[in-house]
């Protein structure tokens, strides 16, 4: 079982919309109305204005107005508090749906976690990776072919397209994407709008929410092309899904200024700074620990022989208050417990990420119940025969693919 890899996450967080799966709120600023208030008046007043036709999550250009006002409607059924607030001002009954006071927690409880692989999740209906019942099954907030039809829509791409093809060499990149994707998700290396209008030998892009690294850049030629620039190069491009392509440059800028101009996906990957301090917009939503059972129970000593075991889990408070009285919960297998690894969780919904990198281990969930020393017997669900480099990487790379989307 600890032979088995996981998967790539790519497809995940391919679509444009999976940027919102764990966006928090940033703090406001008080002003002299609230904007809450304000954009759910302008979604009212849209509503009336076609005739009480909701507006729709569509990628027609011309109709990213409405677009953003699907999201923002969403985004106010799902929060009990901006629901409290947004109450009294519902004059067309649009917050009036099933569940909206549910929480994400208990939504969670209910589904199920017998996923044989990343096929499996993306296949479920989970609070995580769908969107609202009255929408249907093919707008799923991670149906790629909306994806696709964004593409085709894309200005600027070169008739001389590169096609991707898998690297066959690609396990001497992994260990690099690893690092810069760990650097991201601890803030270590910074994400910025792409505009440059350069690109540079050894560094790293984001292009539609996809890390990209520069690994080489040919000898300069001269276009005979109309092009913005009549000098261009072929550049070797190494995506973290472990393919590769060889575009022109040129191309390649103008697909990350074509990506900003949408969603904000063209971005520089700033170089790591070793005393980086969180700015003042930042928000931290939590922490995500990773726990080691030294529980002295005969049954969980004899898992422990063969394989390894942690547990994975999300606290709003400090990890040390959290496992203050492990020997006598449950959660912790009635045993004292090692902290292995901390995340900080900044701009996420900590719980939401939580049951996400629950869903990526699903395949090495420990799926026994144990006798506690009260005779009671126990479910543990939380916890994972992965090896410790395992949880590391599937942790960090869920975290910079969604700051990627930022």
């Amino acid at each position: 079982m600890n032979d088995r890899k996981i998967r790539t996450l790519d497809d995940i967080f391919s679509d444009p919309d999976s940027g919102k799966l764990l966006a928090v709120q940033h703090a406001k600023k008080k002003t002299s109305y609230d904007h809450d208030i304000e954009r759910f008046k302008e979604i009212q007043e849209w509503v009336k204005q076609h005739d009480g036709k909701e507006p729709e999550k569509t990628s027609d250009l011309s109709r990213m107005e409405e677009r953003r006002m699907a999201s923002r409607l969403k985004g106010f059924r799902s929060n009990k508090d901006k629901l409290e607030l947004l109450k009294p001002y519902d004059e067309l009954g649009l917050l009036k749906t099933e569940d909206s006071h549910i929480k994400l927690e208990q939504q969670v409880k209910q589904e199920k976690h017998d996923f044989s692989s990343l096929d499996d999740i993306l296949g479920d209906n989970s609070i995580l990776f769908g969107n609202d019942s009255k929408e249907t099954v093919n707008s799923k907030l991670f149906d790629t072919h909306k994806l696709n039809e964004i593409k085709k829509e894309q200005e600027n791409i070169p008739k001389n397209k590169s096609k991707r093809k898998r690297m066959d060499d690609f396990e001497k990149y992994r260990a690099l994407f690893r690092t810069v994707q760990a650097d991201i998700a601890s803030g270590k290396r910074q994400t910025r709008p792409y505009k440059s209008n350069k690109i540079e030998l050894h560094h790293f892009y984001v292009l539609n929410g996809q890390l990209l690294y520069i690994e080489s850049i040919g000898s300069e030629f001269t276009n005979d092309n109309k092009s913005s620039s009549d000098r261009d190069a072929r550049v070797h491009v190494v995506y973290d899904n472990g393919t590769e392509n060889y575009p022109l440059r040129n191309g390649l800028i103008a697909s990350l200024y074509g990506s900003k101009k949408r969603h904000g996906y063209g971005r520089t990957v700033t170089e790591p700074m070793d005393n980086f301090k969180l700015s003042s917009d930042d928000q931290v939503t939590g922490y995500i620990y990773v726990l080691k059972s030294e529980s002295t129970n005969p049954e969980v000593l004899k898992v422990r022989e063969e394989h390894p075991l942690y547990k994975v889990g999300y606290t709003s408070g400090t990890v040390e208050k959290r496992i203050t009285n492990a020997e006598n919960e449950s959660t912790y297998l009635y045993g004292p417990v090692k902290v292995c690894e901390e995340f900080q969780v900044t701009n996420l919904d900590s719980e939401a990420l939580e049951t996400a990198i629950h869903h990526a281990l699903a395949n090495y969930q420990l799926k026994i119940d144990i006798k506690a020393p009260n005779g009671r017997m126990i479910h543990p669900r939380e916890w994972f025969t992965a090896d410790l480099t395992v949880i590391n990487e599937v942790v960090n790379e869920i975290v910079s693919k969604l700051k990627l989307l930022e």
